[in-house]
């Protein structure tokens, strides 16, 4: 540590000795009616980044039903996703603010991987393809690697039938849409090629979410895939890419002020995380909860996916109302999760230095001092209650929450004796 740092470090440790200056009362002055319920700190949060907001008298309603338009919203909002072009012509349209048919385009185009790594195994050789990320918007391209590892100690030869490698392919259902290698030339020949211990090939290609003549392809499955082909057995690895996170009714209405059922919230929600080849592995999958019979067939594996994510996990009496509205803050809950996952909350980590006037100073593991302005309305929990600024203790773990251009903290969550 330079003199300097150690300067200021002293300085800033003498200021926390004095009483911290309070910014705000505590955490449950943002709503007046979340103090105690289990997804406090979860509202907090989303309310923090501007995800879910509350209502004007100055309450949150916890316990009332998230209606769709404010489910498609919130989650658009979370995820960061923009939306492009219009949407459907749905026919109650006129029920949808224009405030909010962005989200909904981006939701309908939005794509998500089933899985971001893919693996195929045949010996001491190992074949994975994976994808660079697990949410794309609609304009995001795809970038696929796939890799050969050889993961003996042994050489290992590869015949091929041709100068060909690899491919890669994209389809929807049994209809091919794309395929690397078309205009590509090779030569008929027999080849091999020799793969040392411990070492791996890898080979590259990006996706734009087009077919082979460029048009962007339409919501729905498909399936991206690796080749590796082999003279004798060609190898195949394959993961599934779910383009539009929006289920459709079929008499093309979008229902905006209709509730969520929480088997369908969950289906949304394992969608955005990009684990719909999870979902769909345990569509037979046993499900600990007193209620499972009620849980409709096709949205199975997503409600199980949710309960083992811990996105919304059983009640207390062991049920799941699969087919009860969603509450806000059961969404709020659900959603911070989802944020959690795909690291979309901007932490900042260390040690509190202290607090001095609307700034919080914070030690990291490298010793490096820095000081963050507050919201004037920050919401501070310590050891899991929400308390005002003044309760924070020099040398608390703490994690704060960066809104706003300005990288300020809005939400702080400390632990201490």
């Amino acid at each position: 540590m330079t003199l300097r740092s150690r300067t200021v470090l002293a300085m800033v440790l003498a200021a926390s000795m004095a009483v911290m200056t309070a910014v705000g009362a505590s955490a449950d002055a943002l709503f007046s009616d979340i103090g105690g319920s289990p997804y406090q700190q979860a509202i907090t949060k989303l309310a923090v980044v501007g995800v879910i907001p509350g209502n004007p008298d100055g309450t949150f309603k916890p316990d009332q039903p998230i209606t769709r338009l404010q489910a498609v919203e919130a989650l658009a909002t979370g995820l960061d996703v923009q939306g492009t072009g219009t949407i459907p012509a749905y026919t109650d349209a006129a029920q949808i603010p224009d405030s909010v048919k962005p989200a909904i385009a981006a939701l309908l185009n939005t794509g998500a991987a089933s899985q971001q790594k893919a693996v195929v195994t045949d010996g001491d050789v190992s074949y994975t393809l994976t994808t660079d990320k697990a949410v794309y918007g609609v304009d995001d391209p795809v970038d696929l690697t796939f890799t050969v590892s050889n993961t003996g100690k042994n050489d290992v030869t590869f015949q091929f039938p041709t100068t060909q490698n690899y491919d890669f392919v994209i389809k929807r259902g049994d209809t091919e849409l794309a395929r690397w290698s078309l205009g590509q030339t090779f030569i008929q020949q027999p080849t091999s090629v020799t793969l040392a211990g411990g070492h791996a090939f890898s080979f590259e290609t990006r996706w734009l979410q087009k077919d082979q003549d460029s048009h962007p392809v339409p919501p729905g499955v498909y399936t991206l895939s690796a080749v590796f082909p082999l003279k004798d057995h060609p190898i195949l690895v394959s993961l599934d890419f779910q383009k539009g996170l929006l289920a459709t009714f079929p008499d093309n209405t979008f229902r905006p002020n209709s509730t969520v059922p929480r088997a369908e919230f969950a289906a949304l929600l394992i969608r955005a995380m990009g684990l719909q080849g999870e979902a769909t592995q345990k569509a037979q999958a046993t499900l600990s909860i007193k209620d499972a019979a009620d849980v409709p067939a096709a949205l199975h594996g997503y409600v199980a996916a949710a309960i083992d994510h811990k996105l919304m996990p059983p009640y207390a009496d062991g049920t799941w109302k699969p087919n009860q509205p969603t509450t806000r803050g059961e969404a709020a809950f659900a959603l911070a999760g989802v944020m959690d996952g795909l690291n979309k909350f901007n932490y900042i980590k260390g040690t509190l230095v202290g607090v001095t006037g609307g700034n919080i100073t914070v030690s990291s593991a490298s010793k490096t001092v820095t000081s963050f302005a507050m919201t004037p309305a920050v919401a501070i929990y310590r050891n899991g209650k929400a308390v005002a600024v003044g309760d924070l203790k020099a040398n608390d773990q703490v994690t704060l929450l960066l809104t706003g251009p300005q990288g300020r903290a809005g939400y702080v969550e400390a632990a201490g004796p």
